[in-house]
C-alpha cells in the first residue's frame, strides 16, 4: 500500500515518540551530545531566535512572511503543530517533504544505536524534533531561520542555536509554571535568560518590574537591548473577522497596515516583527538589505498561521478554532469576541488540560457571556475530563450547555443554536477540530 504524506509524517511521528525518554524533561545535556554526533547542525546556519508565553508563533510567522517576501530563503521551525507533523518546519513557506524527515530521523536513529550515553538516557521528543528540524536547515543553505522556542527559555532545547543573530521576546504570562517558576518575575528570568552578549534583543513590553528585569538581564549579558514601544509606536485601528487594522510608526516605517490575523493582540505581535525585520535591515548582514517597504508590507498582509481565531466554516453560524490555552491569552480572546460581537451571542466549546489555570481561565471565559459547552480531547490523558470541567464552570455560576466527550459532537450542538461558535482552551483540542471538521 503506498502511504499518502500525512501517513508518512503519523509514521515519522510514532518513531521519534518510540525513539525518546517519555514526558518534558528540561536541560540541554542530552540534545548537545546527539547534536556532537551529528556534526553540529545548529552551528551552521544563522537564526532569529524567538521565546515568550503566547504571540510566538504569530510573530515567528509573520517575521519569515516578511523574510520570504525580501527574496531570502528562510525557514520557520514552529511548535506545537495542530494537524500535521510537518507543520513544524517550513522551508519557503511550504513543508518539507516527509522523504527528509525520514532521512534525518535514519541518521538520528543510527547515532543513538551507537551511543552507550544516548541509550541510557535518550533525548526527549522536542528535542530529537529539534535537533532533525536543524540537520534539515542546515543542509538547505538557508539564509536566516526563524525558530520559536518550545516552552521555556534558557533550558529549552531551541536555546542550543549557536549563530543567533537577534533575539525577540513576545509578551510573558505565567504558564507551565512546575518548569518555570509560579511568578510572573521567575517565568520572565527564565526567557530573558536566552539573551546573547553582543546579540541584539527585543521585548513586546510588561509592566515596570519585568522590564527592570529584563533591562537588568541585558546589562549583566553585555546585550543590546530594546522594548518595542521605544523603538516605535503603533496602534490597533479595528479588528473584524476578516483581520486587523493597525499603524506603526518607527524610523523604516511609517504605514498603515493589515494583517489577517484576528485580535489586537496581533497589532503588537506584527509590530514586533516588523521591527525585527528593520533591525536585521540594518545590521551587517548584507541578505537584509533587500528587506524594502513593499517586502515589509506584503509580509505582513500574506501571512498565514493556523488554529489562531481562525475562521474554518465560513457559512453562517460560524466556526472558529483558537488555541488560547493559559490566562493571558484567553484575556486577549475575550477582548477581542468584545469588539467583534458586541452584545450578539456567541458559543464557546471549551477543552483544558488538567496542567493549566483551569479556574482563573474558566473566570475569564465567564466574563463573555457565551454559552459553555464543555468537552475534552479524546485519546488525550492530560485532558480534563468534560465531566470535571463542567462542574467547576457550574460552580461558578458560568451558562453552561452540558458535557461532551466529542468535541464534534459539542459543536454540533453549539451550531444547531444558530450561534457562531469558537473552540479554545487547547492547541491540542483547535488541531482536533480542524483534523475532524469533515465529522461536524
Amino acid at each position: 500500500m503506498i502511504m499518502d504524506d500525512a501517513e508518512k509524517f503519523h509514521t515519522i511521528e510514532t518513531e521519534l515518540q518510540d525513539l525518546a525518554s517519555p514526558g518534558i524533561r528540561p536541560g540541554l545535556a542530552r540534545l548537545s551530545h546527539l547534536l556532537l554526533l551529528l556534526g553540529n547542525p545548529e552551528r551552521k546556519f544563522r537564526a532569529v531566535h524567538i521565546v515568550g508565553t503566547n504571540g510566538k508563533g504569530s510573530t515567528a510567522a509573520t517575521l519569515a512572511s516578511i523574510l520570504r517576501e525580501s527574496g531570502c530563503r528562510t525557514a520557520l521551525y514552529t511548535s506545537p503543530h495542530l494537524v500535521s507533523f510537518g507543520e513544524r518546519l517550513l522551508m519557503g513557506g511550504e513543508e518539507v517533504p516527509p522523504q527528509k524527515w525520514e532521512e534525518v530521523l535514519s541518521a538520528i536513529r543510527n547515532v543513538m544505536d551507537r551511543s552507550e550515553r544516548l541509550k541510557a538516557d535518550p533525548p526527549t521528543y522536542f528535542e530529537l524534533i529539534t535537533a532533525a528540524a536543524f540537520m534539515i536547515i542546515a543542509d538547505a543553505g538557508v539564509d536566516i531561520a526563524v525558530v520559536e522556542a518550545g516552552l521555556g527559555g534558557r533550558l529549552d532545547a531551541t536555546n542550543i542555536l549557536s549563530d543567533v543573530i537577534l533575539t525577540l521576546i513576545t509578551p510573558i504570562g505565567i504558564d507551565h509554571s512546575e518548569y518555570l517558576g509560579n511568578t510572573l518575575a521567575s517565568v520572565a528570568k527564565e526567557k530573558f535568560a536566552v539573551m546573547r552578549p553582543c546579540v541584539p534583543a527585543i521585548f513586546s513590553g510588561g509592566d515596570e518590574e519585568i522590564e527592570a528585569i529584563f533591562f537588568d538581564t541585558a546589562f549583566k549579558k553585555k546585550t543590546p537591548a530594546q522594548v518595542l514601544r521605544r523603538l516605535c509606536s503603533y496602534g490597533t485601528v479595528g479588528v473584524s473577522l476578516s483581520g486587523t487594522d493597525f499603524y506603526v510608526e518607527s524610523e523604516c516605517l511609517c504605514a498603515d497596515c493589515h494583517t489577517p490575523l484576528i485580535g489586537t493582540h496581533q497589532t503588537e505581535n506584527a509590530a514586533l516583527a516588523l521591527a525585527a525585520a528593520c533591525a536585521l535591515k540594518t545590521s551587517s548582514h548584507k541578505v537584509f538589505e533587500n528587506i524594502t517597504f513593499q517586502a515589509l508590507y506584503n509580509g505582513v498582509v500574506s501571512v498565514r498561521w493556523p488554529g489562531r481565531f481562525e475562521i474554518i466554516r465560513k457559512d453562517p453560524p460560524l466556526l472558529i478554532v483558537d488555541g488560547a490555552h493559559n490566562p493571558h491569552a484567553l484575556k486577549r480572546l475575550a477582548e477581542n469576541t468584545g469588539i467583534i460581537y458586541g452584545k450578539r451571542s456567541f458559543n464557546i466549546v471549551l477543552a483544558m488540560m488538567k496542567d493549566k489555570d483551569i479556574s482563573e481561565s474558566l473566570d475569564i471565559v465567564g466574563e463573555t457571556g457565551a454559552k459553555l459547552f464543555c468537552t475534552e480531547v479524546p485519546g488525550m490523558e492530560r485532558s480534563l475530563s468534560a465531566a470535571a470541567l463542567l462542574a467547576m464552570a457550574e460552580k461558578k455560576g458560568i451558562v453552561c450547555a452540558g458535557k461532551w466527550s466529542s468535541p464534534t459532537e459539542a459543536i454540533r450542538e453549539s451550531l444547531v443554536s444558530g450561534s457562531d461558535t469558537i473552540c479554545c482552551g487547547s492547541l491540542f483540542l483547535s488541531g482536533y477540530v480542524k483534523e475532524h471538521c469533515h465529522e461536524i
